[in-house]
Parts: C-alpha cells; sequence; structure tokens
C-alpha cells in the first residue's frame, strides 16, 4: 500500500513505498537540510562546548612518508604506523598539550577530557569570550543548538607561541547529508524492477557494476567498515531489506547485523541524520554483506562532532574503510564568507585526521555533494548582496585529497519484465536545474542551482601527487571527484524546475513495520557507500593479515592511467576498469572537460568491480535474487 501526504515533520516526500500496513508510530524525519537558523545573541549563562586541538609535526616528513608507503616500488610499501608509533613522531608536542589545558583552566574554563591531539572544554560563555575576545551568538537549526564568533577569535597571550585550531566557535555552517528523497511522482511500485531506471536495490547495482558473484571469498569478511553519520538507525531496517531481497531464503545465512559506536552522546533515532545512516549501511552491508560495519552516531554534523568522529576512528584504528555521506561549502571556511577571518585552519584539522589515518592504512571515502559543480552560494549570500547566485565550487571532506571523492550519476540497465535482469547499459549525467531555495537557513533564497553529483576545483587544497597520471584541468589544485557510480536524479527538496529521462533512485528500508517502508532515495550519498562495499570486496582479495589500502586514490589514478594509456573507451575489454565518456553536464562544465578519461562529475569513471579490484577470477553477480547475486 501507499503513505499519502503524510504531515511535513515525516518523511514527507508526498507518497512513498511502504511494505506493509502502516502502525501507530512517530511521524518519520526528513531529510531536508534547509531550515531557516534562528540567531540570537549568547546569554552569558549559557554552557558553551568547544575544542582546542594542536597541529601535527613534521608535517614536511609526513608527506614523504606516506608517498612511500603507497608507492609499490618503495620497501616501506603498505607497512602502516600503529597510532601510538605515527603520534609519536608526527603529533602534537604534549608540553604544548599541558599548557593549553593549564592556561585555560586558570582562566575559569572546564578542560572535559584531553587526549594527543588536544582538549574539550566547557565553560560559560561569558567566561569563553572573555578567554578569546570575541562575543558569541547562539544558532539554532534542526533541534541542534550551536555558538559562533562573527570575528576572529583573540588566542590569550599565554599561549602565543603555540598554532592552535580552537573548533566549535566559528560560523561556518553545519554540514549536510547528502540523501535526498525522490520526487513522490517519479517512485515505482514495490515490486520496480519495471524500468531500464530503477528505482535500484542494492542487487541491482551489483549485477550492473559486474560484482562477483556472491560466496564467502567475495562477501566482505574481514574488512571493517565505519559508518560516520549523525543519528541511529531503526534496528529491524537491515534485515528488512536482505529480506526483500531473499537472502537468508537463498544463502542459509542470517541478514548481516551492525554495531553502534556513540560519539559525543550520539545521535537519536528518527533524527535528520537517520535516513542517511540507514541508506550508508544497507549500501555498504549490500555490496559486502560479510564486512563488519559500525555505525560510528555522532548527534550532529558540526565541525566538532565530526572531528570528534574522526578522531574516535583514527585513534582507535579499529576500522580498515570510513565512509562519509556528508559534505559542505569549501568555500564557507573562506575569509571572503566570513568578513575576512580565514576559517580554513579546520580544513586542516580534519585533515591532519585524515594523513593520521592513511599512515595507519585507513580509506576515507566521501560522496561528493549534489549541488553538480555549483556547491556554494555568492559572497552576496552571506554579505546581504543582491540576488545571490550559486558558483562554481567542491564540497568538503570530499575535496580533501586525502579521501577518495565519490560522484557519479544516472544508471540505466536491461529492462525485459517478469525478468529481474539488470544488466549494465549506459551512464549519464546531466544535472537536474532547481528552483531557488536558502540553502544555509539566512532566510534568502539563492538561484542557478542544479542538482547533480558535485565536481569540480579546490580553492585550498593543492594537487596531490596522485592526479599528475590523471588530465584533472588543474596543475595546481586538487579536483573532484575521483570516481562515481549511482547518484540519481530529481529530488523533492530543493525543488527541481526539470527532471532528465535518465534520473532513477535506490531502493532504502525505513521504519519498515513501524509507519515508515522502501523509499527512493538520490544522492552521492548512494554513490560513496556503495564504493566503500566494492573497496571491502578488494580488501578481502588482499589477504587476513595486511589487507589495509590507505588513501585509495593512489590505486584509483594508476588503473586509471592504465586504461588511458591502453586506449582510454577503446581500451581491450581486459582494461576497461571504468566506465568512461558518460554524457553529461554539470552546471559548470561538459562531460569532456578535462577530458573524455576525467571528468568533474564521474572522475576516472564509474567501476567494472571485477576487472578494477582484479576479481575476474570469480563468476560475475548474475540476476538478482539467485544465488549469485541474494
Amino acid at each position: 500500500m501507499r503513505l499519502s501526504m503524510l504531515s511535513a515533520a515525516c518523511l514527507c516526500a508526498g507518497s512513498f513505498v511502504v511494505s506493509q500496513s502502516a502502525l501507530s508510530a512517530p511521524a518519520l524525519a526528513t531529510t531536508q537540510t534547509d531550515t531557516k537558523a534562528i540567531v540570537a545573541a549568547a546569554s552569558p549563562q549559557d554552557v558553551v562546548d568547544f575544542g582546542v586541538y594542536l597541529p601535527l609535526r613534521h608535517t614536511d616528513k609526513l608527506e614523504a612518508l606516506l608517498a612511500r608507503l603507497h608507492d609499490p616500488n618503495s620497501p616501506q610499501y603498505h607497512q602502516w604506523l600503529r597510532p601510538a608509533d605515527f603520534l609519536a613522531q608526527f603529533g602534537p608536542n604534549p608540553a604544548d598539550i599541558e599548557a593549553v589545558k593549564s592556561a585555560l583552566a586558570a582562566r575559569g574554563l572546564t578542560i572535559v577530557s584531553s587526549n594527543a591531539h588536544g582538549v574539550r572544554v566547557r565553560g560559560s560563555a561569558a567566561t569563553v569570550t572573555q578567554t578569546f575576545g570575541a562575543p558569541l551568538e547562539k544558532v539554532t537549526q534542526q533541534s541542534h543548538t550551536r555558538f559562533q564568533a562573527h570575528q576572529a577569535l583573540q588566542i590569550p597571550g599565554e599561549l602565543a607561541g603555540i598554532e592552535l585550531y580552537v573548533v566549535g566557535l566559528s560560523p561556518v555552517p553545519d554540514h549536510h547529508v547528502n540523501a535526498h528523497m525522490r520526487d513522490n511522482a517519479q517512485l515505482p511500485s514495490t515490486d520496480n524492477r519495471y524500468s531500464a531506471t530503477g528505482s535500484y536495490w542494492f542487487t541491482d547495482l551489483k549485477q550492473a557494476y559486474d560484482y562477483p558473484a556472491w560466496s564467502a571469498a567475495t562477501d566482505g569478511t574481514g574488512v571493517s567498515v565505519a559508518v560516520l553519520m549523525a543519528d541511529l538507525i531503526f534496528p529491524g531496517d537491515v534485515k528488512a531489506m536482505f529480506d526483500h531481497e531473499n537472502f537468508t531464503a537463498i544463502t542459509g545465512k542470517a541478514a548481516p547485523g551492525v554495531t553502534t559506536v556513540l560519539v559525543d552522546g550520539g545521535g537519536v533515532q528518527n533524527g535528520y541524520g537517520s535516513v542517511e545512516a540507514s541508506l550508508d549501511v544497507q549500501q555498504v552491508l549490500g555490496g559486502a554483506p560479510g564486512a563488519n560495519v559500525t555505525l560510528v552516531s555522532i548527534p550532529n554534523l558540526s565541525n566538532l562532532s565530526i572531528i570528534d568522529g574522526y578522531q574516535y576512528i583514527v585513534d582507535s584504528n579499529k576500522y580498515d574503510i570510513v565512509n562519509s555521506s556528508f559534505g559542505g561549502c569549501e568555500l564557507s571556511y573562506t575569509a571572503a564568507y566570513n568578513s575576512g577571518t580565514d576559517y580554513t585552519y579546520l580544513l586542516r584539522a580534519k585533515h591532519d585526521l585524515f594523513l593520521q589515518g592513511n599512515a595507519q592504512g585507513i580509506t576515507f571515502v566521501a560522496s561528493s555533494g549534489d549541488s553538480s559543480g555549483l556547491e556554494c552560494p555568492s559572497t552576496a549570500y552571506v554579505d546581504g548582496g543582491a540576488a545571490p547566485v550559486f558558483v562554481p565550487s567542491v564540497s568538503t571532506p570530499a575535496a580533501d585529497p586525502a579521501v577518495t571523492a565519490v560522484g557519479g550519476g544516472n544508471l540505466v540497465t536491461a529492462s525485459a519484465p517478469p525478468s529481474l535482469n539488470s544488466k549494465y547499459v549506459r551512464e549519464s549525467a546531466y544535472n537536474d536545474p532547481e528552483a531557488p531555495y536558502d540553502p544555509w537557513g539566512r532566510g534568502v533564497n539563492v538561484s542557478g542551482g542544479a542538482w547533480g553529483a558535485g565536481g569540480g576545483v579546490s580553492a585550498v587544497f593543492s594537487r596531490p601527487l596522485y592526479q599528475i597520471l590523471a588530465n584533472t584541468g588543474s596543475s595546481n589544485w586538487r579536483t573532484v571527484p575521483d570516481v562515481g557510480m549511482q547518484v540519481g536524479g530529481c529530488p523533492v527538496s530543493p525543488a527541481t524546475l526539470s527532471c532528465g529521462t535518465d534520473d532513477s533512485s535506490v531502493m532504502t528500508a525505513y521504519g519498515v513495520g513501524i509507519g515508515g517502508g522502501f523509499l527512493g532515495i538520490i544522492g552521492t550519498s548512494v554513490a560513496s557507500p556503495e564504493f566503500v562495499g566494492a573497496l571491502a570486496l578488494f580488501e578481502q582479495q588482499l589477504g587476513s593479515g595486511n589487507h589495509r589500502l590507505g588513501n585509495a586514490n593512489y590505486y584509483l589514478y594508476l588503473s586509471g592511467a592504465l586504461q588511458t594509456q591502453a586506449g582510454g573507451i577503446q581500451a581491450p575489454a581486459a582494461l576497461q576498469l571504468y566506465h568512461r565518456n558518460n554524457p553529461g553536464y554539470d552546471g559548470v562544465a561538459p562531460d569532456s572537460f578535462p577530458s573524455y578519461n576525467y571528468n568533474y562529475v564521474y572522475g576516472n569513471g564509474s567501476p567494472d568491480v571485477r576487472k578494477l579490484f582484479h576479481m575476474t577470477q570469480y563468476p560475475a553477480a548474475g540476476v538478482p535474487q539467485t544465488a549469485t547475486n541474494p
């Protein structure tokens, strides 16, 4: 049955498909992110939490070490460091951390906790203002309250000789999820194998992208994945997703489970990040049902909670691959967007953690954003100027060179009902123009936006070593994405002015049996965890010992260069590692820019999983809901 026109507080893309009758339950949450921000002066007694972290040392030596760790010709290739060894060589000076603790405590602030990176601090707004010489505002948005200073913080004189990252007091907006609801008019019936554009279940994607046939050797066993996201999932939804595809009936195995770790107290069920968390977990497990998947739940997508989540991940060193299906405007950290104050040090704080993770062999993967090549509004949006528009720009953390950015477009597969055959036919990446909307809740609409995979040229990070292997259109700056997969199009919010004929979505279980059901979801949040599932299969092939990849971009660009040298789209079949030359437009550049072998929608292309990851010794995953593709 369908639930029609749920209330505005629910998961309300109009109507959406459910698998059974709705039961009495709280309204389901929405993934909408453009809610109005309420800003007021902070009261002197308001309790403020923030972090003070210190940068890494000897970063020139660290960069040289990372190059050797990823060089197959180096004796140090894949000889990953342990956290204690990394921190001993490159971590902040412990004496400086002690000096920070002493100075802040002497000013009346409470040191909540400390570690090798810095300290978490708490105090009244009045004390924080006095310490840093900047009055605070209280911002409430999506049930989350944060504090911000609209002028540069003044570092206390007793700490003037120590470089500090103060996290949690900047006016940079929170990150947002990269999953959206599909236009309800486009949603399929529950049995949705009646269209060449989906909606797709995880088994459809596995056949289309040439995953290996399911077996104990090709299910990700032995690989640990962390999904970093705000909020929690409903515990029965993973099983509901696998039950729909008859996984247990075909394999005799129970549906996979999920572990949850709470950082900063974690999030809540049915919170604004819960749909995204559900999608991420299900996409990873759909590709790699034998992997150990942990939802690292944070209370919100602020820089403070995100950094704390990454810090837990790198310090615990339990996870081989990390998925981050969230993003934010990279330009919003720059001085032009903050009355002349540069907050790009917040990006450097995350970059330090990514570097540590890479040195330990951890692979970070992030969705490239859903605003095509137009992630950010113009400065008129923040300065009160006339007619703000979206401008060429990229999303963070995808733009970080220590992260694999995943974009993509619309998958088109075979469709011959009543067969469930989902064989790959082609892909396209034409964006969908959007009606004007308010991206950060400032009460001003911005025009000229578009829906589609994010991509383009970073304004902050320089070109990494591995991008020398591709014509990325920039000799100086990092470009994104690195690879692409199914994304889909035609969102409910922001409203699209027109939708492409290839627009598609994937199915995600959310609140099954308690008022929800199977939802049509789109976004690079689909592509990122999907690619993580494929990476988990690759790492499984590398053995039970040292199977980590570190920064996967070294491998991805080397593979891309191999295909390019062999003829690109004309390369021999065995070297067609990526699907390339996918037609499209991202609002800034056509699919052919900068070349047919690399563009700002798919990066190197979308993977032929068995070929790219050296698994052609296994048969291919066949038609969904069969022994090779349960």
